[in-house]
C-alpha cells in the first residue's frame, strides 16, 4: 500500500510540476535569432516552454509586447526607442550588434544615383521611425543635404522593396536579410557610402514587459533565454554554413541570400552594460533634433541589466566593447 501511495504521489507531483511550467512568449524579427536558438541545440532540455510568433519587422513586435500578448520580443533599437518613448511598459534586458553597413541605401542601376550628393530631389522610401529613416537623415547630412531636398515615402519592408523594383521610388533604405534579397533577386545596387557605419550603431535588444519581469519563473526564464541566445550567436558565427543552411531551409529563402545575409550581418552578442544606454540616447537626441522623436526622451530607466550575467558570460572574450561602433 505505501508503495501504491508513494507511485502516486510521485505522478501527482510530477504532474504538478509539468502544470506549474512557466510559457515565454517570443516575437522575433523573421524568426532568425529564434532560428540560431534552435540549430546550436539551445533550445534542448529547456525548463520552461517557448512560443514563437515571427514578424517582418521591428515596429509590430513592439505593438504586440505594447499590447501584452507577448513576454519577450527581439528587435532593433529605434523601434524600441519609440515605444518607450510613448510610455510601453518594456525594458531591454539583453543585446547584440548587427554591422552597421548592413543597413544600407539601395537603388537601380538605371536611377542615376552615383553618389550621395545624387540624391537631392529623389524619392526615397524609408521606414518611419526605423533604421532606414535614421539612416537616410544621416546620409544627408554626410552629403550637406536637407530632409527638404528629398521626398521620404514611409513603407515597411516589402512595400519597400516592391516600390523600388517598379520604379515608384528612386532609393530605398533597408537592413538584412532585405538587403541581400534584393539585391541578389531584383539587381539592387548599394549607393556608394550609404552604408550606416558612422551613423547607425547596429545595436538590437531582447526586451521584456515589466509584467513580465515581475513574475519570479518569467524573469528567471528570461535570464536563462539571453544566456541561450547569446550562445547561439556565437554557434551562428562559428558555423555560418550551417546557419546559412537552416536559416534557406526555415525561412524559404535561396541559399545565395541567406550566405549573403549572414556574411554581411555579422551578428554578435555583446556585453549588456550601461554603455549602451549612451548611444539609444544618442538616437534619441538625433531624431529629436529632426523632430522625428516628438519629445525629449531619457532611457536610462529603459534596461534592466540584473538579467544579464549569464549572456555576459557567455559573450566574453568574444565581442568588443559595447559602443565601440557607436555613432558619430
Amino acid at each position: 500500500m505505501r508503495v501504491v501511495v508513494a507511485i502516486l504521489l510521485s505522478v501527482m507531483a510530477g504532474a504538478a510540476t509539468a502544470a506549474e511550467k512557466v510559457t515565454l512568449r517570443l516575437g522575433d524579427v523573421k524568426g532568425d535569432r529564434f532560428i540560431s536558438l534552435r540549430e546550436s541545440g539551445e533550445l534542448n532540455n529547456l525548463p520552461y516552454e517557448l512560443k514563437l510568433t515571427s514578424f517582418d519587422s521591428g515596429a509590430p513586435v513592439q505593438e504586440a509586447l505594447n499590447a501584452g500578448a507577448l513576454d519577450v520580443g527581439f528587435t532593433g533599437d529605434l523601434p524600441f526607442l519609440f515605444v518607450y518613448a510613448a510610455g510601453a511598459p518594456v525594458k531591454a534586458v539583453g543585446a547584440w550588434q548587427n554591422n552597421p553597413d548592413s543597413i544600407a541605401l539601395l537603388t537601380r542601376p538605371d536611377s542615376g544615383i552615383h553618389k550621395l550628393s545624387d540624391l537631392k530631389g529623389k524619392q526615397i522610401a524609408v521606414n518611419r521611425g526605423g533604421w532606414g529613416h535614421y539612416l537616410v537623415l544621416g546620409l544627408l547630412e554626410r552629403a550637406g543635404l536637407k530632409p527638404a531636398d528629398v521626398k521620404l515615402r514611409f513603407l515597411g519592408p516589402v512595400d519597400g522593396r516592391a516600390a523600388l523594383a517598379s520604379h515608384a521610388v528612386d532609393a530605398w533604405a533597408t537592413w538584412e536579410p532585405y538587403v541581400s534579397s534584393a539585391i541578389v533577386v531584383d539587381n539592387a545596387v548599394l549607393v556608394p557610402q550609404g552604408g550606416g557605419k558612422g551613423i547607425l550603431s547596429g545595436y538590437s535588444y531582447a526586451l521584456a514587459r515589466e509584467e513580465a519581469l515581475k513574475d519570479p519563473a518569467k524573469r528567471q526564464a528570461i535570464a536563462d533565454l539571453q544566456g541561450r541566445l547569446a550562445k547561439a550567436q556565437i554557434w551562428a558565427i562559428q558555423h555560418p554554413a550551417a546557419f546559412a543552411d537552416a536559416l534557406s531551409k526555415s525561412l524559404g529563402m535561396p541559399p545565395a541570400i541567406t550566405q549573403r545575409w549572414i556574411a554581411n550581418a555579422q551578428i554578435r552578442p555583446v556585453n549588456f552594460t550601461p554603455t549602451l544606454a549612451d548611444s539609444l540616447q544618442h538616437s534619441a537626441d538625433f531624431f529629436l533634433r529632426y523632430r522625428v522623436l516628438p519629445k525629449a526622451v531619457n532611457v536610462r530607466q529603459a534596461f534592466d541589466y540584473q538579467l544579464a550575467g549569464q549572456a555576459n558570460q557567455a559573450a566574453a572574450g568574444l565581442t568588443q566593447p559595447a559602443g565601440e561602433n557607436r555613432h558619430e
